[in-house]
């Protein structure tokens, strides 16, 4: 028995099929299959029926299934805490910042720890959409900071703070009166700048209108320099153009059945039933105390 094929049977369990495991593991379906009839075959014993279109757990199974679960996670905090001791590194935390919350107060909350903790080494990275979760299930990240793009039951998440979402354009860039609810047959032909999905799996982008033009780029600041270049309009967090909707470089815009405007809510993410770092842990009580 090892602890690849406990991983592949756990994972069959939980994502419901020999398909979705090998996904969630970036394995193929046939390795998954190998390892679980593996296990099978050494204890004499069926884990799965197999019978149905998707496989479910025998009486020995879900009895396997129990301490399987069980010894993954204490196998998995063994071998962060080995990877510890040999680096020297005892304390490390690293997040995952989608790029619309790289603003107060995601960024004093993080700087407000950091003080608390001096003798930490903090990776913070950035990601898009699916680019923010993929991080947690590589193991790449402890924690994550973003909208609810993507989220699921995998995943514990709770809500730490929202932002406030505009839509803009360059004066004149599309030839309308000021308070003028404009269609979307009329915004069909103007580019729609969006921000690319950093993941190796997109998701569908959300508000966007069906049939129109779509750019995309790999940041916020792109996003925003081809907008006051007119070379199109955007939905974007209105902290980022604050100052050249005062200024007038930058008008803000109604579009009819369209969600132009609105509070987005982010929320602070990590992987549900997954060993954390103690200092993952202590990061996630002192936001979630601070939020309540």
């Amino acid at each position: 028995m090892k602890n690849d094929q406990l991983k592949a049977f756990v994972a069959v369990v939980e994502h419901g099929s020999f398909r979705a495991a090998a996904s969630a593991l970036f394995k193929t379906q046939s390795t998954v299959s190998a390892s679980v009839k593996t296990l099978e075959t050494e204890f004499g014993v069926q884990l799965f029926n197999r019978d149905a279109y998707r496989p479910s757990l025998t009486s020995a199974g879900k009895v396997f299934y129990r301490d399987a679960k069980k010894l993954v996670a204490q196998v998995h905090e063994l071998e962060v805490l080995g990877h510890q001791l040999a680096t020297g590194i005892e304390q490390r935390l690293s997040i995952c910042l989608s790029a619309v919350c790289v603003i107060p107060p995601e960024l004093n909350t993080v700087k407000r720890f950091s003080a608390m903790h001096p003798d930490m080494r903090l990776s913070i990275s950035t990601g898009h959409m699916s680019g923010v979760l993929e991080g947690l299930r590589l193991e790449k990240t402890d924690l994550a900071i973003g909208p609810h793009h993507g989220l699921d039951d995998r995943y514990e998440f709770q809500e730490i703070s929202q932002i406030h979402m505009t839509t803009v354009a360059a004066p004149n860039y599309i030839p309308v009166g000021p308070d003028t609810l404009i269609s979307q047959a009329q915004m069909r032909q103007y580019p729609h700048i969006l921000i690319s999905d950093t993941g190796t799996s997109p998701l569908d982008h959300v508000n966007v209108l069906t049939g129109g033009q779509r750019w995309f780029v790999n940041d916020y600041h792109i996003k925003k320099t081809l907008i006051l270049a007119s070379m199109g309009w955007a939905r974007i967090p209105a902290h980022m153009v604050q100052r050249e909707v005062a200024d007038g470089r930058l008008v803000e815009l109604a579009i009819e059945n369209f969600n132009y405007t609105g509070r987005m809510p982010i929320y602070l993410i990590r992987l549900r039933g997954h060993p954390h770092s103690e200092l993952a842990r202590e990061f996630w009580d002192e936001v979630v105390s601070n939020k309540q």
